[in-house]
C-alpha cells in the first residue's frame, strides 16, 4: 500500500472514501469514526501512516445530516435529556465545542445550525490533528504534509471542499 491521502471520516455507512473518490485498494488510509472526531488512537493512526507511508495529504471529511452531530445538537438544545450511555456521551462532549461555537439565534433553523456545527466539527477536527500531534504539526511546517477538510453531500454524492 501507498495512500496518497490519510482520511478521517465517519463511520457513516454513506461515506465510504474509496468509493466517494472512485480509489482502490492501498490508495487511502481510512480513519473511520462517528463524528470524524479526533480521539488519541484515533490520532496515532493518522501519525502512523503518515510516517509509514509518508502520505501528503490528510482530508478530515464530514457529511449531512451527520448522526453524530445531529446528536451534539439536539443534546445542546435539550442538555436534560441524557445521552443512553458513558462511550456515547464522550463520542458527544467531542463534538460538543463545534456545536457551541454556532450563534443561537432565532434566525438560524435547525437545518442550518446542523450544517454550521457539521462544518464548524470538520475544521475543529483539522485544528485538533494539528496541534495534538508533534509528529503531523512537523511535516506539515516542512512542507511534506498538508492538510484540507470537505463536507459530503449524502443526497447527492458531491464533495465540497472547506477553505484550507
Amino acid at each position: 500500500q501507498k495512500p496518497f491521502a490519510i482520511v478521517l471520516t465517519c463511520s457513516d455507512s454513506r461515506s465510504p472514501a474509496e468509493l466517494i473518490f472512485d480509489q482502490g485498494l492501498g490508495d487511502l488510509f481510512v480513519v473511520r469514526v462517528a463524528g470524524n472526531v479526533v480521539a488519541p488512537s484515533l490520532l496515532g493512526s493518522i501519525e502512523f501512516a503518515a510516517t509509514s507511508f509518508e502520505s501528503p495529504l490528510i482530508l478530515v471529511l464530514g457529511h449531512t445530516l451527520c448522526g453524530a452531530v445531529t446528536t451534539a445538537v439536539e443534546h445542546n438544545e435539550h442538555p436534560e435529556k441524557p445521552l443512553p450511555s458513558p462511550h456515547l456521551e464522550e463520542l458527544i462532549s467531542r463534538i460538543r465545542p463545534a456545536v457551541d461555537a454556532v450563534p443561537h439565534s432565532p434566525s438560524v433553523t435547525s437545518a442550518k445550525r446542523l450544517e454550521l456545527a457539521t462544518k464548524e466539527n470538520v475544521a475543529r477536527s483539522m485544528r485538533l490533528i494539528e496541534e495534538q500531534s508533534a509528529i503531523v504539526r512537523r511535516l506539515i511546517q516542512s512542507g511534506k504534509l498538508g492538510i484540507a477538510g470537505a463536507i459530503l453531500d449524502v443526497s447527492t454524492g458531491k464533495v465540497n471542499f472547506l477553505n484550507s
